[in-house]
């Protein structure tokens, strides 16, 4: 009972304090990651059960790492809904640690559910500290087709800023 309330405080801590606006930051500092720089060997499991690794996604992808009560995750995935045109030659990976059922609502919410090159999966906590460290969501990532890092944003960024990127 007490490791399942020490967990749930820890996940509701990393949430009130990684949803955050990015304050201008230097192109050096969006492209720092933690690690290497190719996709990583996180775990996901998608919403409709399936569970795969992060490092076994193909093509150019683009991790989205966002909490579904998040209003800079919410105004982000807003803009996305609306320039899914320029992101027709990626995947887009929305990822979270929140219950599956939040990440599901979340997809229909805004109207990416359904969509060919759209997926929500869930991480855990632990994954993306030891992918990202502390990171604040959202978190954008954008990899390609040779699976390594292109661009990282940390924090709420205009979208198209990431389309200038693809």
């Amino acid at each position: 009972m007490i490791k399942k309330f020490l967990a749930l405080l820890l996940c509701l801590s990393v949430t009130l304090v990684s949803c955050t606006s990015s304050s201008k930051k230097s192109d050096e500092d969006q492209t720092a990651v933690v690690g290497k720089n190719d996709l990583p060997a996180m775990k996901l499991t998608f919403v409709d059960g399936k569970e795969t690794s992060a490092k076994k996604l193909d093509g150019k992808s683009i991790l989205i790492l966002f909490q579904p009560d998040c209003d800079h995750c919410q105004r982000e995935a807003q803009d996305i809904a609306g320039h899914l045109d320029s992101f027709n030659n990626y995947t887009l990976y929305f990822i979270s640690s929140a219950p599956l059922e939040q990440i599901s609502k979340f997809s229909v919410d805004y109207g990416l559910q359904d969509r060919a090159n759209v997926s929500f999966a869930q991480t855990t906590v632990d994954d993306v500290l030891n992918t990202f460290g502390s990171i604040p969501t959202p978190s954008i990532y954008i990899y390609s087709s040779e699976k390594q890092l292109v661009k990282a944003f940390n924090g709420e960024v205009s979208i198209a800023e990431v389309i200038k990127e693809l």
